[in-house]
């Protein structure tokens, strides 16, 4: 993978929403990390609230020094819990017990 370069993600539409936390980031995703969406000449890409967020994540591509400037980086619990999967999705209403799985921060 040393001639691949690879992102954390990229926003896709006018309300992009993607947060990466307490994830292993290895070394082959870019210091950038996140890329904006390129558009073709027919159909224009306009990005007015993307919304990208990590939070105290790991390993040598967490470094966050080189991320993009419209990315955020956060170390408050407050604002990263309203993404665990309580507060998000509601999963300790409908997951079943038997799958794993962390409602809060792990």
């Amino acid at each position: 993978m040393n001639n691949v370069t690879t992102y954390l993600g990229r926003p896709w539409g006018k309300y992009s929403r993607a947060v990466v936390m307490q994830s292993y980031i290895d070394h082959f995703i870019s210091p950038r990390g996140w890329i904006k969406w390129t558009a073709s000449a027919k159909k224009p890409i306009v990005h007015r609230h993307p919304y990208f967020l990590e939070y105290k994540n790991r390993g040598p591509g967490a470094v966050t020094q080189g991320r993009v400037t419209w990315a955020s980086l956060t170390t408050d619990p407050s604002i990263a819990s309203t993404f665990t999967v309580r507060n998000f999705i509601n999963g300790h209403k409908w997951i079943p017990a038997n799958i794993p799985y962390y409602l809060d921060f792990s």
